[in-house]
């Protein structure tokens, strides 16, 4: 079966992010200022196709390429990549551009594992035009708060603030050993031997079952939700410069084993317990996993004992930034997720709100972006503090995102 033109094109749109982002790393280490014109060419280049490949899709199945969570994941990188572009004109920071390219290749990454079939007749309830507002709006919302996660990342890993600004420090292995090492191989040791929960799951690891591993998985996933304040607790003392580093590392953990754990499950590599309550927190476990990998290997990357990189980045830029980008994509959801969400609903279930676990999900992701906007203006926070509440803000969309394998619900079509 050939592949359908806007896959095509999504494909090409795909590898000139990827060598753009391939570029960005380069111009990073060496600093010729040729390669930015080359990889903002390449965004351009992939910018156009992607869209035309929408223009395509909707064309071949005659309603607006909305219906599925690959169409919805697709709309969101191409917002990320229009909010580069207005970055990028905006600050002339090629070093922020640069910077944000890995968050346009992660969703694109995202949205290639996902089905591409599209929907060419929609059921009933999908058929009315409040549906494409309601989620294209809260898409390229979504988009513009993935770009605010990006910068909050930056933030946290070479920018330099006050308290810090002529600190190199040296951060110490300790807290990230114990924290994901020393107490998750504790667990993995206890639920193996004691076969724990090994009768709640059936998980397959590259074609063979074990129970005990995925009972393991689940343990893992459970202390996945309070590893963060574990690792909080164990860095107390510690310099500003030095939790912020090891928390920027912890979210890019977060999200690279997030995105490992997808391909795996995609390629059947590794295969959830079907039908179980728990099977979300051995999705956390095999996260959980991956993202240590990830961490480790990052640090690596940065350098053992001193960071090299000499961005000359100030706290202050990136902050606006990081706010700029967060007020941008506020009323857009806002708009989409909530407003035109709850009219659609009416129209198709005769009921604005059914406490569908998605529509719960966009509940408390806007009231936590509100609480975000509340407290840089009535409470002056900035820097570290609305940096962090960037990446949780958008932890916490792609869990609803991803939330329909696991939750079910009125949303669960695509």
């Amino acid at each position: 079966m050939a592949t359908p033109l806007d896959v095509q094109l999504f494909w090409v749109a795909f590898w000139c992010y990827l060598v753009g982002w391939f570029v960005f790393s380069l111009w990073l280490a060496i600093k010729k200022p040729l390669l930015t014109t080359v990889g903002s060419l390449l965004y351009v280049l992939g910018f156009v196709p992607q869209t035309v490949a929408f223009g395509v899709r909707w064309a071949n199945t005659g309603h607006f390429p909305m219906s599925n969570m690959y169409e919805y994941l697709a709309v969101m990188s191409w917002m990320a990549v229009l909010t580069f572009g207005i970055l990028t004109w905006r600050y002339r920071q090629w070093v922020i551009s640069a910077l944000i390219t890995p968050i346009v290749v992660m969703l694109m990454v995202a949205a290639s594992l996902l089905p591409k079939e599209p929907s060419m007749q929609l059921m009933p309830a999908l058929q009315s035009y409040w549906l494409y507002i309601h989620v294209s709006l809260a898409s390229i919302g979504a988009g513009a708060f993935a770009v605010a996660a990006a910068v909050s990342m930056i933030f946290l890993l070479v920018a330099k603030e006050k308290e810090d600004a002529n600190a190199d420090f040296h951060p110490s292995l300790r807290p990230a050993l114990q924290a994901l090492v020393y107490v998750p191989l504790a667990i993995v040791i206890v639920a193996l031997v004691s076969g724990l929960l090994a009768q709640q799951s059936a998980m397959v690891f590259f074609g063979a079952p074990s129970p005990r591993g995925g009972g393991a998985l689940i343990l893992l996933g459970l202390y996945l939700l309070i590893c963060g304040f574990v690792w909080g607790r164990l860095a107390r003392g510690r310099s500003l410069a030095e939790k912020r580093y090891w928390t920027g590392i912890g979210f890019l953990g977060l999200f690279g084993g997030a995105l490992i754990s997808g391909v795996l499950l995609k390629s059947g590599s590794v295969v959830l317990t079907e039908n179980s309550p728990l099977r979300l927190f051995e999705f956390f476990g095999l996260v959980l996993i991956c993202g240590t990998v990830v961490v480790f290997l990052s640090h690596a990357l940065l350098g053992f004992g001193r960071i090299p990189w000499k961005l000359k980045l100030e706290g202050k830029l990136l902050d606006e930034v990081n706010y700029r980008a967060v007020t941008l994509g506020y009323p857009l959801y806002t708009l989409g997720a909530l407003f035109a969400g709850a009219i659609w609903a009416e129209t198709a279930w005769g009921s604005f709100w059914s406490w569908d676990p998605k529509e719960v999900g966009a509940l408390i992701i806007w009231v936590f972006y509100s609480a975000f906007l509340h407290a840089r203006y009535q409470r002056g926070w900035s820097g570290t503090r609305t940096a962090l509440l960037s990446l949780t803000g958008f932890a916490m969309m792609m869990l609803s995102f991803f939330g329909n394998y696991f939750f079910g619900g009125l949303h669960a079509y695509g």
